[in-house]
């Protein structure tokens, strides 16, 4: 009859074993909850006009829009009355890296701001006791992001220089028709 326990123990072990082996697969190939909300994108990259005299004519200067539907570019441009933000991609990167910032962006201001409760949570301190949120964000965001063509600028100085010339140049292009508006909208 010892064959027959010694057989009843090694059953039951694997029996046991195969139940905890089944139990962490199953725990381990279930999907986790996600918290976290899928983001759907749809850029559309506004050429802005440069004339002739700019120092390079490889560079170029987007505006960023969100949305598929078709736009009129130029009455587009002619309307715009946010704040503008510049984005500069770094060595080696894209103009089209501005999507995500500019997307979030732009949902951020449709939604306005997260609940308070997220800020309270992301704060150690009491900064925020007296903090009050507003329903819904003052004034969109204008991305605006300069092309350097995906160039290596970090190790050569000549590309670096024209980089920053462009820059320079983009920075006065997207500024003026900003300043004007804010002078008319001051004399009214």
């Amino acid at each position: 009859m010892g064959g027959f326990g010694g057989n009843c123990r090694l059953g039951s072990v694997l029996l046991f074993s195969a139940w905890i082996t089944l139990a962490a697969l199953n725990r381990l190939l279930r999907p986790a909850p996600n918290g976290c909300q899928m983001t759907y994108m749809y850029p559309t990259y506004i050429p802005i006009s440069t004339p002739k005299n700019v120092s390079s004519d490889r560079y170029g200067l987007f505006l960023y829009h969100e949305g598929w539907k078709q736009i009129d570019f130029e009455e587009h441009v002619r309307k715009l009355d946010g704040v503008p933000v510049l984005f500069i991609p770094g060595n080696g990167g894209s103009y089209k890296q501005v999507r995500s910032l500019a997307a979030e962006s732009f949902r951020a201001y449709q939604n306005g701001p997260l609940e308070p409760s997220f800020y309270r949570e992301a704060s150690s301190t009491s900064e925020l006791e007296d903090f009050s949120l507003p329903s819904r964000y003052g004034c969109m965001l204008d991305w605006f992001a300069v092309d350097l063509e995906g160039e290596h600028s970090a190790m050569d100085g000549r590309i670096l220089e024209e980089h920053t010339e462009h820059v320079v140049y983009a920075i006065h292009r997207v500024t003026n028709p900003y300043l004007s508006l804010i002078n008319t909208r001051s004399l009214m």
